[in-house]
């Protein structure tokens, strides 16, 4: 794979298969060449799936004021979940990954690679993904799990055990 850094459309929906869906149906068409991309959301169980796919413009407006979307007595609870759409021209492939845990009371830590990572607490962890290093975010990583799902497909469909 060879990383190709464009600015592909992204449709506003709320769900996060069909942004990934039509994003790399666009990325094809500007590469012509198979291709990978990705798409997640931070997803508050109580807030009706809110912010989801528009995790980066809230967070961009609010930061971590984005936590009082969920008042006292809402539960904290939300799922990380980052998507790959693969396109090879004919087809398009989607891999999901999740991560279940809680929405910290305030922002702890760095903005790393997604807007919400110094608020989000995944399952089995105290800290957020902001206060994490790469390493140990990589262990809960919904990014990863869709990665392994995708290269578990690659390696299924070529026969290849790597």
């Amino acid at each position: 794979l060879m990383p190709v850094r464009e600015n592909v459309q992204e449709i506003l929906s709320p769900a996060l298969e069909d942004v990934v869906r039509l994003k790399a149906y666009e990325a094809y068409k500007l590469v012509h060449h198979p291709c990978v991309v990705e798409h997640g959301g931070l997803f508050f169980d109580d807030a009706k799936d809110f912010p989801g796919v528009f995790g980066r413009i809230v967070w961009r407006s609010l930061q971590d004021r984005m936590t009082a979307f969920l008042r006292d007595g809402d539960s904290r609870r939300a799922t990380a979940r980052a998507y790959l759409g693969y396109c090879d021209g004919r087809r398009i492939h989607i891999f999901r990954g999740e991560t279940t845990g809680d929405v910290a009371l305030a922002a702890r830590g760095e903005y790393n690679r997604n807007s919400w990572d110094p608020i989000f607490i995944p399952d089995g962890c105290t800290a957020t993904y902001g206060e994490m290093g790469m390493q140990e975010k990589r262990s809960t990583s919904p990014l990863i799990k869709a990665w392994d799902l995708f290269l578990a497909d690659v390696n299924a469909t070529t026969g290849r055990d790597e």
